[in-house]
């Protein structure tokens, strides 16, 4: 084939013109016909078109061959030398797959190859789109919490005001540490003081034991017998109320966390998308996990009350 008729088509019947094809040429602009086709119609094949901008022209042809195969390469070329990309199954965010974690919202890659938590649902199985309340979607509810999203967001999908009650393990054991990690500061400070007072409770029952010469919770149960006429009624009803309470709390906080949780979850999410001008970010600022208002919570539940005892 050559050059001239390399990639060229007929324009009466648009088959590709070839070396041993009988092709004649028009005179005005050059286009090559089969020459049958040029004498079936008498003249040019795109004789509506001379004399305008886009008159066939064989340089701008080829001009425009070679550019469409420039970008063919460097397509190409892209496609092979373009590091692949990973997509964040928390905020959707594409990024270089090498990177251990997204660069936007800072979860981990999990899309490595062979990575046994390729698969990994932050959703929990829960679709994404299901209102799960107010308008807010499961995966919104996801990017907000962030962290055990599996876990939570089952929850929020099955919890609603008639069905309100679950039970958050590490809410019984540090009611006041996970409200406050989870950021619901005002739950969190309310049971953190209530916890405090019934603990206070102990401390007419506690001076005595320790007075007496028992420091550890097996001698206190081993001489609570021979004490007990000594520490008074008083005493006694005090200690048993601090017990109570302490315990109902735990128990009304974990039973109620998670239902509390999804409502604090909606109600700042229906806020951010109302009033934020930059939804991740106030995503970040206001859901995740607060592990520093945790670590703080746990040494204040351990040490105030000893602190307040001491002073009064």
């Amino acid at each position: 084939m050559s050059l001239k008729l390399e990639g060229q088509t007929c324009p009466v019947c648009h088959a590709y013109l070839f070396d041993d094809d009988d092709v004649v040429y028009c005179p005005e602009c050059g286009a090559p016909h089969h020459r049958d086709c040029y004498n079936s119609i008498g003249h040019c094949g795109l004789e509506q078109l001379h004399g305008t901008p886009q008159q066939y022209d064989l340089q701008r042809q080829e001009k425009l061959k070679e550019e469409s195969a420039a970008s063919e390469r460097e397509r190409k070329f892209d496609d092979t030398h373009t590091p692949p990309l990973a997509v964040c199954k928390m905020c959707g965010e594409k990024y270089a797959s090498e990177l251990g974690a997204c660069p936007k919202c800072g979860a981990p890659n999990l899309s490595h190859a062979g990575s046994p938590f390729a698969d990994f649902d932050f959703l929990g199985g829960v679709p994404a789109d299901l209102d799960i309340g107010d308008g807010v979607t499961a995966d919104e509810a996801k990017r907000f919490v962030v962290s055990n999203t599996p876990r939570y967001v089952r929850k929020f999908a099955v919890l609603n005001r008639k069905n309100k009650i679950s039970w958050n393990w590490l809410a019984f054991f540090f009611p006041c540490a996970w409200l406050l990690s989870r950021k619901m500061y005002k739950r969190g400070i309310i049971v953190g003081v209530l916890t405090v007072a019934a603990t206070l409770l102990l401390t007419p029952l506690s001076r005595i034991m320790y007075s007496n010469g028992f420091t550890s919770y097996p001698e206190i149960l081993q001489g609570m017998n021979e004490l007990l006429p000594k520490i008074g009624t008083a005493v006694m009803v005090f200690a048993g109320i601090g017990i109570l309470c302490g315990f109902l709390i735990r128990l009304f906080t974990a039973m109620f966390a998670d239902y509390n949780y999804k409502c604090y979850t909606v109600a700042s999410i229906k806020q951010i998308k109302a009033e934020s001008d930059d939804i991740d970010f106030d995503f970040r600022k206001k859901g995740g996990v607060n592990l520093v208002a945790m670590m703080l919570g746990i040494m204040v539940m351990e040490y105030l009350p000893g602190i307040i005892a001491a002073l009064i």
